[in-house]
């Protein structure tokens, strides 16, 4: 699958304003999520953060005592990363074309990474990481709404590109892969303000 060039151009403006993307995040991390996340996974077992970049999450998803790898496109934000957690496991690549065997892993940590793709490619590219995941909690944060990789001016990363889904179509997603114990909740966007709301969903893999 070929990336759209708005999603290139999301991931340069990672890559340019890496570090400052990481300071920005360092307050308004989803510690409960995390705590949701792991409750759901056995202590020591291999998760999968698809879109880390810096790693916040992935810190604190270390910190409950699940051992998490770190996937990006973006080398910037991969750098941070390995300043963060200079022994951790980071691999850059894209979403659609992973190096891991299928069922690798026993859960999937998806917050904010199909945010930059096209919505046509949101329910292959969930498909595709589903297979490396024998079994365990999934959870997925988009933006709200019904945008297609429309710009975006962030305060930090200036302008990229984002694609949006509503409730009813993560539902659907998680549903059609038998996703069960699924809650899906609307949030305000940590980052930006309560008009640009975001859909936090948690389900549990069973094979």
């Amino acid at each position: 699958m070929d990336l759209d060039e708005r999603t290139l151009a999301s991931v340069a403006a990672y890559d340019a304003h890496a570090a400052a993307y990481q300071q920005s995040l360092r307050l308004k991390r989803p510690v409960a999520d995390v705590r949701r996340f792991a409750d759901r996974a056995r202590r020591d077992d291999l998760v999968l953060d698809a879109g880390c970049g810096p790693a916040n999450d992935l810190r604190l998803l270390r910190d409950t005592g699940v051992h998490p790898v770190g996937v990006d496109l973006a080398m910037g934000a991969l750098r941070e990363a390995r300043m963060l957690l200079p022994r951790h496991p980071l691999v850059c690549a894209p979403l659609h074309a992973l190096p891991f065997r299928d069922r690798a892993f026993a859960g999937l940590w998806l917050s904010g990474a199909l945010t930059h793709l096209p919505r046509a490619a949101w329910r292959p590219v969930f498909a595709d990481l589903l297979r490396l995941v024998d079994h365990g909690p999934v959870y997925l944060a988009c933006y709200r709404g019904s945008a297609d990789l429309e710009p975006l001016e962030d305060p930090v990363l200036g302008e990229v590109y984002v694609s949006a889904a509503v409730e009813a179509e993560i539902e659907a997603l998680f549903g059609s892969h038998g996703l069960q114990e699924v809650t899906i909740e609307v949030r305000p966007d940590p980052v930006h303000d309560r008009r640009r709301p975001w859909v936090v969903a948690l389900g549990t893999l069973t094979r």
